[in-house]
């Protein structure tokens, strides 16, 4: 386990990053390597698995046949070791029947109920992993219903862990269209094929789950940081979101400055600043004001918690979706909306530091000259306001350190008032906002 020492405040360059406040100059951590070898996570090579009577491997891939529940036995080259953290992901097609990832050899422990395509995956935590195991076991759960896996990896987590590992922290926060779900509308899984983001071990997420505390079929808890597995799972949990992409356009910053990178996962769909006033620190508003706020409170509090070597070094907001109210003109949006956004950007520096932020600019989505619900124009005036917080805007309103991010066109989706994405959509403005916010990071 690498040792932390912190140092003093202030800012500093060492390898061409900046080295932020309560910062600590750590060795480089290097991409984590698979407890298997390529060849067999692939199952290219057989040797050291059990493959039992239920179950085909051939032509690169293992077929479970149905006629039993029989486990595959794979054997790592080195067993799993008890106190840290691992990860299996893989690739799949999961029917009803259910499947489950265990681990075995010396006990067994046992992994959750996997049912669909976008549950490829397990993770046992540092605490759960009370023995050192040899082996992989894939479980099926019922019998006759053929199935198939391939591109397995397991990777020990011990370094990069949060609980021992100081890490730098993003908010990716606001409405739904940022840290929860929303691409391809609502209630559409998004398989493996379409994630654009390659897994990295480095990058941890903590979920809000502000209304359950717990989604039960990926195991995610409320605070309790865990591998980020695209779909991120918050509320609605099997929608593809940009807060992966985000953090893979930053992870490689934060391991050259010997970091993990945890990302705060906070978005609820149709929260914003106006109306409901869900992100306001002062509001008054029964039921639904200051509830995203005293979230990201709780959030930096769990952070905290975690250890005093974590750092939060810079934030992505989406707002605006839902804040087309009283305003009939970019005039009327500054009498309305100015002093309430100008007050949380400074809200949150005020909690968390001054670090840096990117406002990912919604209103480039909004159809600009046909709103619904008598909110004719809004769209335009919402881009044009918005764009004017940005550093180099040269606005009366422009914050410093703060980029105001267009998202590309084309990846909405045909005929929504509101601005619904692709996966691919999704992805992309994960990554354009998260270039953004490493460009500040090195600047």
């Amino acid at each position: 386990m690498r040792k932390v020492a912190l140092t003093s405040f202030g800012r500093a360059r060492f390898g061409g990053h900046r080295r932020l406040r309560g910062s600590t100059v750590l060795p480089p951590i290097a991409p984590l390597a698979s407890l298997l070898t390529s060849a067999r996570g692939t199952f290219d090579d057989t040797s050291g698995m059990d493959v039992r009577t239920n179950w085909d491997v051939s032509g690169g891939k293992a077929v479970c046949l149905g006629a039993s529940t029989n486990d595959l036995r794979i054997a790592f080259d080195t067993p799993t070791q008890a106190g840290r953290a691992t990860v299996t992901k893989f690739d799949a097609v999961i029917p009803s029947s259910n499947l489950k990832i265990n681990l075995g050899g010396n006990g067994s422990k046992s992994g959750r109920t996997l049912s669909e395509e976008w549950m490829a995956f397990q993770y046992y935590s540092a605490a759960e992993m009370v023995n050192s195991y040899p082996r992989l076991q894939l479980v099926p759960g019922t019998t006759g219903v053929p199935f198939e896996i391939d591109n397995v990896e397991i990777y020990d987590l011990g370094d990069v862990d949060p609980s021992v590992a100081p890490c730098d922290v993003i908010i990716v926060g606001g409405d739904s269209n940022s840290a929860n779900a929303t691409s391809e509308k609502f209630g559409v899984d998004i398989g493996s094929a379409e994630r654009e983001t390659p897994f990295d071990p480095r990058i941890w997420y903590m979920p809000h789950l502000r209304v359950t505390g717990i989604y039960g079929n990926t195991g995610s808890v409320r605070h309790v940081p865990q591998p980020c597995i695209e779909p991120v799972v918050t509320v609605e949990a099997v929608r593809m979101s940009p807060v992966h992409a985000v953090a893979g356009r930053l992870v490689e910053w934060s391991a050259a400055r010997g970091r993990p990178l945890l990302v705060m996962a906070m978005g609820d769909p149709g929260s914003g600043l106006m109306n409901t006033e869900d992100w306001r620190s002062d509001s008054a508003v029964a039921t639904t004001g200051g509830r995203m706020w005293n979230e990201l409170v709780a959030m930096k509090a769990a952070v905290d918690a975690l250890g005093p070597a974590h750092e939060i070094v810079g934030t992505v907001w989406s707002m605006g979706a839902n804040d087309r109210y009283n305003a009939g003109s970019v005039n009327a949006y500054d009498s309305a909306h100015l002093p309430v956004y100008s007050k949380f950007f400074a809200d949150v520096r005020a909690l968390v530091g001054d670090i840096p932020m990117v406002l990912w600019n919604i209103g480039d989505q909004l159809v600009r000259n046909a709103q619904t619900s008598g909110n004719l124009g809004f769209g335009i005036y919402m881009q044009d306001w918005l764009a004017r917080f940005d550093k180099d805007s040269g606005h009366s309103s422009a914050i410093d350190r703060l980029t105001v991010v267009h998202p590309q066109d084309g990846n909405q989706l045909a005929g929504d008032d509101d601005p619904h994405y692709n996966a691919h959509g999704m992805q992309q403005n994960g990554r354009d906002a998260g270039d953004a916010l490493r460009a500040l990071l090195e600047g």
